[in-house]
């Protein structure tokens, strides 16, 4: 309280008219000596409303507050110079402060900056950005003590030769670069009022340009294990352009899905190209492979000899026009029953030799109008008996051998059956 003894050591009239003094016991009441106008700056400490129920020796804000209420009535040590102030130590100094300790520089004018220690813990207030550091304790943990740190702008170089060891743990790792919402300013606003930081204001949110480079020995990259896998990983990209170059001497890509995999491309247009210097194998295991396609026009083209193999029963269907052209000479082996039915007319034209071999049993039915024309030498051989059925007659031979150099049937109509 204000009155009481106390001891004064004053220079009034230093270098021109700056007072200097050192006051030691009872306080005098502010706003009566040199200085005051400074030392009023400071009433709080951030520890004053600092959420800390049920931390360890905890202390009510109510209390903190009426504490700190007797900052400059208190008394015990008061000091002032208009001039400078300078202290050396060439060997140790401890201090020891059994309260809080509020430093504020103003860099002589209104910057404020400077540390605020109380309750345990260090904040720091600076105008070279705008943020700050906020303390509390939450009951996350068990428990604990929450930093939060925010910066508003900066720059940030950072060179570091060493190891580096990241290890995160708790329950939420979020990082976000810009965002997806309009600039609140203009790029050529790119302002922050300096003169109070701390204050919420219009921060501009222009989207930056990231770069990522790296070059390695090697590069791993694990995301959950097999003894503990992820259980939901969601991956989105948009984009205006997208370009991916991948230059490896080998390449490897593994994936195993459990149960159902669905992949889903859509585009105006899709070009792929595929250059194999040897070989490229492609293998597919599945109990059932459904393949649907809708197109305007189809176009095929393979340039290479080509191998089929097909094992199991074979079931086509076309529905419309078909047409096979083959430059060349064409084999068709069949180590089984062949069943041919036409529904229609049916025209089959042989511009060269052709040979026909039947080892089994042979059966064709034409339900309409048939014309086979051979403009050179055929050949008709069989080994078995041969059954031919007619409206006007009926021949059965088990060995017969027709050759000829010419060789014509025109009919209007052959029904066979």
């Amino acid at each position: 309280m204000p009155g009481g003894k106390f001891a004064l050591l004053e220079v009034p009239d230093l270098n021109g008219g700056q007072p200097s003094y050192l006051r030691l016991g009872a306080a005098a009441p502010l706003g009566e000596s040199a200085g005051d106008d400074l030392a009023e700056r400071i009433q709080t400490f951030t520890d004053d409303t600092r959420k800390r129920d049920g931390s360890p020796g905890f202390v009510s804000e109510a209390e903190r507050q009426a504490e700190t209420a007797k900052l400059h009535t208190k008394g015990g040590w008061r000091d002032h110079s208009d001039g400078n102030r300078v202290s050396t130590t060439k060997g140790n100094k401890v201090e020891v402060i059994g309260g809080n300790y509020r430093l504020l520089i103003l860099g002589h004018g209104e910057h404020q900056a400077g540390w605020d220690i109380s309750g345990g813990h260090i904040t720091e207030v600076s105008e070279t950005f705008g943020g700050g550091t906020t303390i509390e304790w939450v009951q996350n943990y068990g428990g604990t003590w929450k930093v939060v740190e925010t910066t508003i702008k900066g720059e940030v170089h950072t060179t570091y030769h060493g190891d580096v060891y990241d290890t995160y743990y708790g329950k939420i790792k979020q990082s976000q670069t810009g965002t997806d919402t309009f600039p609140t300013l203009q790029v050529t606003d790119d302002y922050l009022d300096d003169t109070n930081p701390p204050s919420p204001q219009s921060i501009p949110t222009e989207n930056p340009e990231i770069i990522d480079n790296t070059w390695a020995k090697s590069i791993s990259s694990y995301t959950g294990s097999e003894k503990l896998p992820v259980p939901k990983i969601t991956n989105e990209t948009w984009a205006e352009v997208m370009v991916s170059k991948t230059h490896a001497t080998s390449m490897t890509d593994e994936t195993t899905v459990k149960e159902a995999s669905t992949s889903t491309m859509k585009a105006e247009s899709i070009t792929s190209s595929t250059t194999v210097d040897e070989t490229m194998e492609d293998t597919t295991k599945a109990k059932t492979i459904k393949n649907d396609t809708t197109a305007d026009k189809i176009i095929s083209v393979t340039h290479a000899d080509t191998k089929d193999e097909m094992y199991g029963d074979a079931d086509s269907y076309t529905k419309g026009d078909s047409k096979t052209v083959v430059d060349g000479i064409e084999t068709t082996i069949n180590l089984g029953m062949v069943n041919e039915v036409v529904l229609g007319a049916m025209v089959e034209t042989t511009l060269g030799g052709e040979a026909t071999f039947t080892a089994g049993g042979t059966v064709e039915v034409t339900l309409g109008a048939k014309v086979e024309l051979s403009m050179t030498a055929s050949v008709d051989f069989s080994i078995g008996p041969k059954l031919e059925l007619g409206t006007a007659g009926v021949e059965l031979h088990l060995s017969k051998t027709e050759v000829a150099l010419t060789h014509k049937v025109l009919s209007a109509f052959n029904l066979f059956f």
